[in-house]
């Protein structure tokens, strides 16, 4: 049993609040089948001797009304999406679309995106959109956070939510996922 106090919000709270997507938001989730196994020599250093690794491809096709910037009285935004991978250290791994200038109301990325996860059960997808700003660092405009092996096929809309968790709707991004196990 392992119980958690995130009280701040940032990066720990976002991979704890999209980990208990899984259930609900239930706040329990079983460990896997091959954490439970007293048998298993498990090494998360190490690629697992009966690994089942999922190739995950995503395309990022657009973005739907992405929150402005605060440094901009306009929906000016340079926007930019990053999708993360967290779990075992092998494999985690990070990406990131091109800057669409001037446009957070609907960008278009169209680009797509490869990983090769060898311990799917306990990796997590991280959708970031940030605005480019080159003198102060990047802004943060939305995220969202959930476990890869709940990701549905097909076209999706990713919903976002601002730092503090809390629905950013309608914004959204949209995305053609697929994956093979």
């Amino acid at each position: 049993m392992v119980a958690l106090n995130f009280q701040t919000p940032g990066l720990p709270m976002d991979l704890q609040n999209g980990k208990f997507l899984d259930n609900g938001s239930s706040g329990y989730i079983l460990k896997p089948q091959f954490l439970r196994d007293f048998e298993t020599e498990f090494n998360p250093y190490e690629i697992p001797q009966n690994s089942n690794p999922v190739t995950l491809t995503i395309r990022l096709i657009s973005g739907v009304q992405l929150p402005p910037s605060s440094h901009s009285s306009s929906n000016k935004a340079d926007t930019l999406v990053i999708i993360e991978i967290f779990g075992v250290p092998y494999d985690q791994m990070k990406q990131q679309t091109r800057v669409i200038r001037r446009n957070a109301f609907s960008p278009r990325w169209n680009e797509t995106f490869t990983f090769v996860i060898q311990v799917p059960e306990l990796a997590l997808i991280r959708f970031v959109v940030e605005n480019q700003n080159f003198l102060t660092g990047n802004e943060f405009l939305g995220q969202y956070t959930l476990p890869v092996l709940c990701m549905s096929k097909g076209y999706r809309h990713v919903p976002l939510f601002s730092k503090f968790g809390q629905s950013l709707e309608p914004a959204s991004l949209f995305t053609y996922i697929w994956y093979v196990r």
